[in-house]
């Protein structure tokens, strides 16, 4: 689905082919924003330790993220939607490589917390950005694809740039992730002003900022934001202590960057799945995939105290996890005649449910990862009962 509007974001029509070189330049953005946003969850123990703070307060930096992004994705996007997207871009990359900048040279909990606060800002438009870009640059048959090109960025930060991040952290001390990171940051906004148009027009023509928030009025739009605010929050409620929960299996502080490894790779094969099928079964891969995650965390509490099984089923989650963020930003694609509003409602919704689930999850640490497992679990068929509200036009 796309408009007059989005075509202009694209420099001209819709094309019968892909843009792919530019939209693997928007997936890579796409990574280094994951893998900020991610980072301090595989590096959870070890910043605890050198800050000299509690595991569960350190998840303070993911609900502030969280927060920020929850709170900033609709009114930020409708600012920015009135700029050119090459700046927007660029600037973004920028302000992440600072956030991570001032989270290396803070040297405390407080300071952290807001270079966190910073990053999420970015965070808060990011999606919006090169979402709504990847539709403009592509015809509509091939816009699932071209979400899921762009999305891939996801994976290939939870398959490669977490667990990067993670070993280096481990190896050198944590802040050593978030310089690598940084680094990718700077590369790619320097890539972002070569490879972008210069003249690259706002997200939307009326300026961006009463169409992007009046589409809050659309109730089928708003249906995918209860279904991924449930559903993440029964995610996020487990994966924020993921750390935790593979030690108490069993599993080694050496071995954790790994098994983060396996569950990137196996959200790029779920990735590369909800790309195939989206266009042509985007309600039944759904329901099909959040069933299937509700299942998995099920698992994860009848399977404690045994790494091996753990290990299996954590790489089984990032599989169908993988799948999740193309198959809701596809429904709220469809919900909406504003593209730049469907990234910023999945966007919002997703960062309130990291936000409650890292909270969730901290208040039940001291219960133990089985519960967190059951409580994860519950959620997930909350929203899976909610999909059969979902409607496509």
């Amino acid at each position: 689905m796309t408009s007059p509007s989005t075509a202009r974001v694209a420099g001209g029509p819709a094309r019968d082919r892909l843009p792919v070189g530019t939209l693997l330049l928007l997936a890579a953005v796409v990574f280094a924003a994951v893998t900020t946003e991610v980072l301090p969850v595989g590096l959870l123990p070890q910043i605890a330790a050198d800050l000299g703070v509690g595991e569960a307060r350190v998840g303070w930096w993911v609900s502030a993220y969280a927060v920020v992004v929850a709170l900033g994705a609709l009114p930020v996007t409708a600012l920015v939607a009135r700029w050119p997207q090459r700046r927007v871009l660029l600037v973004l990359a920028l302000v992440y490589a600072a956030s991570n900048v001032l989270l290396v040279a803070g040297g405390s909990f407080w300071v952290g917390l807001a270079a966190r606060v910073l990053a999420g800002l970015a965070h808060a438009a990011v999606f919006s950005v090169v979402v709504a870009l990847a539709v403009g640059l592509s015809p509509p048959r091939r816009r699932g694809r071209a979400v899921a090109l762009v999305s891939s960025g996801v994976g290939v930060a939870l398959a490669l740039g977490v667990p990067l991040g993670t070993a280096v952290g481990t190896a050198w001390g944590w802040r050593w992730g978030f310089v690598l990171t940084a680094v990718v940051l700077v590369v790619l906004a320097a890539a972002t002003a070569v490879l972008l148009p210069r003249d690259a027009a706002p997200a939307t023509a009326d300026g961006g900022r009463s169409s992007v928030l009046g589409e809050l009025r659309r109730p089928s739009l708003l249906v995918v934001a209860v279904v991924a605010v449930v559903l993440i929050t029964g995610h996020q409620t487990v994966y924020t202590y993921v750390s935790p929960l593979l030690r108490d299996a069993g599993v080694g502080p050496a071995d954790v960057a790994l098994v983060l490894l396996g569950y990137g790779g196996a959200s790029l094969l779920g990735l590369a799945v909800a790309g195939a099928v989206v266009d042509r079964a985007p309600l039944l891969a759904l329901r099909t995939t959040v069933a299937a995650l509700a299942v998995v965390l099920v698992l994860l509490a009848v399977a404690t105290g045994s790494a091996p099984v753990t290990v299996v089923l954590v790489v089984a989650w990032g599989g169908v996890f993988g799948a999740l963020p193309v198959l809701l930003q596809d429904a709220a694609l469809d919900a909406t005649d504003v593209p730049p509003a469907a990234p910023a409602v999945v966007n919002a919704s997703f960062n309130v449910g990291i936000t409650v689930g890292a909270l969730a999850g901290g208040s039940l640490l001291a219960a133990g990862p089985p519960v967190l497992s059951v409580v994860g679990g519950g959620l997930v068929v909350a929203a899976l009962a909610l999909t059969t509200l979902v409607r496509r036009r």
